[in-house]
């Protein structure tokens, strides 16, 4: 079984030195976070995910969810553990607490989401909609949902699920076909097949309120394919009285099956029937537009993505820990640099300097990564709170942009992270005994779902570094070149600033290449999106640890760096610096190439 210890000093180090939040006196709720504050509230949370979710997990994946009888039953532990973690309000500890949630700045959410990640990614998967739908219906729903379902979500009582997906519908929602039919009475009639539903059913709540995507019919009754007609609705497992708000009578919605799958076992992912199911369509505030229809959902997208993002992380984590205790212990062989202790056969396999690039090239993706994080967390908070509007657009362009970043890149490293560490182990990380092939089959899916991660590489490309006369990316770029500014006369700092600022201009120059290759071209722009997504994502990372970095160095106003610390991330800076900031150019070059090869073969010789 896989070990685990929550990386408490860490998240304490980025809150407060790196971040600073306790400092951030034009963000509401930040002054409140003192180290004393936010310590406690770790601690707390760590507790239970060491102590309770951990211990689950193994013996969740072995036993699996299971569909009998058209219900579906979650592993022995699952619905004590449920009723412990949202009675402790984990799972709504950023919701408003107007909404009925805990009120804390989104910051202090991620750590949530990576250990949860980490110590039970099935579990997870059932109530991690609770949060995002209880915002967006407290904000768009009618007043009998913001009295009588939005308290429910809050509360842990009842589970949300994002229902988008049909068998023929996936990414390309113009194939939608669930039907909705409008009633004199001001519902809906609902009608289709969802599948791959996460916590489409289970026995951890009363009810389950879905958030579904449906084609309003036409005048004829038809289903029109046309995007503009896809519409939100909330549809109740159980009917729901809008004037008490008392359940009654199961609503029409049925689970078909639960898919068998390589990962997330004790998740039910769900296949679920829509029959004439009363449905509430949720008004959308956007105005006009083929797609303003679906801005409710758009806000539970975003919020799955950045929650996937951090997964990666989790994963990493967890993977790594397993990974360094493992390779501290099992001796192999004699390394380079060996001391030659003859009181001992061989040396562990940390001495070994390919086992040292796996575990430092993934704990320097795992401690930049939870540094990036927890930065667009503060983003977040920035664009909605910030009393200047210039600013508050800023710190928005820049979250747009890292939104489709973190979500591919950061499950991209996450699984190749966990595939690393399962390396060190040899052939005891291909069996079952020591849970390292449990991490790998479960970080796999991050990659695929909430968008597979080739689809937000394009959105990147397309709609957010070429949109807008590059304005997004041009405020990306111009707060690192800030950085680098107010850093470029340390000496101290050149191996870290210096790379970044190469790989800066570096991708400035690619980026100039692909804006003249795609104006005669679209699908140079399509070729080079994932390689661009990739390089963006080193870049990120590479920035946050040039700023790690210069912390460290400095130490004057740190609060939880002592020396190993600083040893620690210095080496870790070094690490990135060397080893993953030199793959921008070799990502620019396949950019600037124009991709010809990959574009012009036809479709049967492939």
């Amino acid at each position: 079984m896989a070990n685990y210890r929550a990386p408490a000093q860490d998240w304490l180090f980025i809150l407060h030195d790196f971040l600073k939040i306790e400092d951030r006196t034009d963000l509401p709720g930040f002054t409140d976070l003192t180290p004393d504050f936010t310590s406690a509230v770790i601690e707390a949370a760590a507790t239970f995910h060491e102590e309770v979710l951990h211990p689950l997990d193994q013996k969740a994946d072995e036993a699996g969810a299971h569909f009998h009888d058209g219900q579906v039953s979650t592993p022995a532990g699952f619905k004590a553990a449920w009723d412990a973690y949202r009675e402790a309000g984990w799972h709504s500890l950023s919701l408003a607490s107007e909404l009925g949630g805990g009120g804390l700045p989104p910051v202090m959410s991620v750590p949530i989401s990576e250990m949860r990640a980490a110590t039970g990614h099935s579990f997870s998967m059932y109530g991690s909609f609770c949060s995002p739908a209880a915002y967006m219906l407290g904000t768009l729903a009618p007043d009998w949902v913001k009295t009588h379902v939005v308290p429910k979500l809050a509360s842990g009582e009842w589970t949300a699920t994002m229902s988008m997906t049909e068998p023929q519908a996936g990414t390309d929602l113009r194939q939608i076909t669930t039907r909705a039919v409008p009633q004199e009475d001001g519902t809906w009639r609902i009608t289709g097949n969802k599948i791959f539903i996460s916590g489409g059913d289970h026995d951890l709540t009363d009810n389950i309120v879905h958030i579904v995507l449906a084609k309003a019919v036409d005048k004829e009754g038809r289903v029109p394919q046309s995007l503009s007609a896809v519409n939100v609705f909330l549809v109740s497992k159980q009917s729901i009285d809008p004037q008490t708000g008392v359940l009654g009578d199961r609503n029409g919605v049925h689970v078909r099956s639960i898919e068998h799958k390589m990962g997330i076992e004790a998740s039910a992912t769900c296949a679920l029937d829509f029959e004439n199911a009363v449905g509430y369509r949720i008004e959308s505030a956007e105005g006009q537009g083929t797609t303003a229809n679906m801005a409710p959902m758009f806000h539970l997208m975003n919020y799955a993505r950045v929650g996937t993002a951090v997964s990666g992380i989790g994963h990493a984590e967890i993977a790594r820990q397993n990974a360094v205790e493992y390779a501290r212990e099992r001796r192999s062989g004699r390394a380079a640099s060996s001391s030659r202790d003859t009181k001992t056969v061989a040396d562990p396999l940390i001495a070994h300097p390919d086992v040292r690039r796996l575990l430092l090239e993934s704990s320097a993706f795992a401690e930049g990564a939870r540094a990036g994080a927890m930065k667009a967390a503060v983003l977040q908070s920035e664009a909605r709170y910030l009393s200047d509007r210039a600013a508050r657009q800023k710190a928005a362009d820049i979250l747009d942009l890292l939104t489709p970043v973190m979500k591919a890149f950061f499950t991209d490293r996450g699984f190749e992270t966990t595939v690393a560490c399962q390396q060190v182990f040899g052939g005891h990380g291909y069996v079952k005994d020591y849970g390292i092939e449990r991490l790998v089959r479960n970080s796999r899916i991050t990659q695929i779902y909430e968008g597979a991660n080739g689809i937000h590489a394009s959105d990147l490309a397309s709609r957010k570094i070429m949109a807008h006369d590059r304005r997004m990316w041009n405020h990306f770029a111009t707060a690192i070149s800030e950085f680098i500014a107010r850093h470029s006369q340390d000496k101290r700092l050149d191996d870290y600033v210096q790379p970044l600022e190469s790989a800066l201009q570096r991708l400035e120059i690619s980026l100039e290449s692909l804006t003249q290759m795609s104006a005669r071209n679209m699908g140079a722009l399509e070729a080079g999106a994932y390689d661009l997504m990739t390089a963006v994502g080193v870049l990120y990372l590479g920035w946050m640890w040039a700023e790690i970095a210069a912390i460290v160095t400095d130490g004057r106003t740190t609060r939880f760096v002592d020396d190993q610390t600083r040893i620690r991330k210095l080496a870790l800076a070094e690490v990135w610096m060397q080893r993953q900031m030199p793959l921008i150019d070799s990502l620019c070059r396949r950019i600037e190439s124009g991709n010809a090869g990959l574009l012009n073969l036809p479709d049967n010789l492939i």
